[in-house]
């Protein structure tokens, strides 16, 4: 059986060589680009013009 010290170091050594898929990571993230930002407007403003916001807000 393998020692928790070497598991750990080989799963550090792993997370350190980014052998991991990370979401939602800087160096793993979409690419920032107008047509990326415009998209996430159109969403936010999909969100707050369907009054789910301010029906959270009032319980």
């Amino acid at each position: 059986m393998t020692e928790a010290n070497s598991v750990m170091d080989r799963f550090m050594e792993k997370l350190g060589n980014d052998e991991f898929t990370k979401e939602n990571q800087p160096n793993n993230g979409p690419e920032i680009s107008q047509n990326f930002i415009d998209e996430q407007v159109q969403s936010y403003s999909k969100l707050l013009k369907s009054g789910i916001v301010e029906a959270a807000l009032n319980k």
